[in-house]
């Protein structure tokens, strides 16, 4: 007799099989794409599923329903916050200000976030979910940087990191959620100056 063959399928580092991460790859780049053409209100989990040729039960093997497939698609595509030590806080100041004014006024984000907002209202799990995954590790990165540049002196000791940041994000989301428009890059370096200059401290 011959050698036996693996039948299994090739698998990465964790043991997930390849096959079904290219798959994965896919539901969330179709679901992108189907966001972008139709709008959250109108796309469904059937026609994402269809489109990207896989079916229904795939879909929800992975995501509950189309709000949690919807994050994981939008969250997966954002850019992280740079968070590189360039010795130079003003420099890195600005880097994750732009990152934050792309992040807030990209065009996913402002199709989707009202929405998901709204369904997270009604949904613990998705809201605990918006929180962890897509806010909260973004305002940590930010945080790390405006924490350096209190330990350097360049924003006074009693600088309120967290309420800077919250006043950026209400901002660049009235901006972009409702005056559909992002801050340009000269609306940005105002920013982080008038931060440098006058930044909110803890009482």
């Amino acid at each position: 007799m011959g050698e036996k063959r693996n039948l299994l399928p090739l698998s990465d580092e964790q043991g997930a099989p390849v096959r079904d991460l290219a798959a994965r790859e896919r539901i969330l780049a179709t679901t992108l794409r189907v966001l972008s053409r139709v709008g959250y209100p109108k796309a469904t989990v059937g026609g994402i599923a269809q489109e990207a040729g896989v079916g229904k039960a795939t879909v929800y093997r992975s995501w509950p329903h189309k709000a949690a497939l919807t994050l994981d698609a939008v969250r997966t595509r954002l850019p992280d916050i740079p968070v590189d030590d360039l010795g130079d806080s003003p420099r890195e100041i600005l880097a994750v200000a732009r990152a934050l004014a792309g992040l807030y006024g990209a065009p996913q984000v402002r199709a989707i976030l009202p929405a998901l907002i709204a369904d997270a209202a009604t949904d613990p799990e998705l809201a605990h979910r918006l929180r962890t995954e897509l806010i909260e590790p973004r305002r940590e990165r930010s945080a790390t940087v405006l924490r350096r540049a209190v330990t350097r002196g360049v924003l006074p000791a009693d600088t309120d990191v967290l309420t800077l940041l919250d006043m950026w994000a209400g901002l660049m989301l009235f901006r972009g959620l409702l005056l559909a428009g992002d801050l340009d890059d000269h609306a940005v370096h105002a920013l982080v100056a008038a931060a440098l200059a006058a930044p909110p401290r803890i009482p």
